[in-house]
């Protein structure tokens, strides 16, 4: 009888060690895209100049017009219009256009719990409640743009 109650704890044990391995491994997670507890794309869209600085750290100036800003920081480059951030996107590498990694961005965006509307522009396209993404694929890269949604 011993015998047996020890071998179901070690199954038990066994298991529940199984399904943490599996929530570990289901979720996406890519060096460019990362998903919040919704499983909404992080981004930076629609925060301050200063909540930008806070979140990514010291910014290098790419231009500045009297219109906009644009900034880069890491993989990323910021546009800041009237003190907000409008839009931020990255170009990713794909030399043998694989699309190993557009694959992968596109699997995480549309698993998202958050997405009000889908279509295709040309690229693929998302749109949340306060904003926007288009994943675009190109001959040796692909674009991510995360960016506010126009006013209508």
């Amino acid at each position: 009888m011993k015998l047996m109650f020890a071998g179901i704890l070690l199954l038990a044990g066994t298991t529940t060690m199984n399904a943490e391995d599996n929530n570990v491994t289901s979720e996406i997670d890519t060096t460019y895209i990362k998903l919040d507890e919704n499983r909404e794309p992080i981004n930076h869209v629609n925060l301050t100049y200063e909540e930008l600085v806070e979140k990514v750290g010291e910014l290098e100036t790419i231009l500045e017009t009297d219109e906009f800003q644009l900034y880069a920081c890491g993989d990323y480059t910021y546009k800041v219009e009237n003190g907000y951030v409008t839009s931020m996107a990255i170009q990713i590498a794909d030399d043998n256009n694989d699309k190993v990694i557009y694959n992968k961005i596109l699997n995480a965006l549309a698993q998202s719990n958050s997405i009000k509307d889908t279509h295709n522009t040309g690229g693929n396209y998302y749109q949340y409640a306060n904003f926007q993404v288009q994943f675009d694929d190109f001959e040796g890269y692909e674009k991510l743009t995360f960016s506010v949604i126009p006013v209508e």
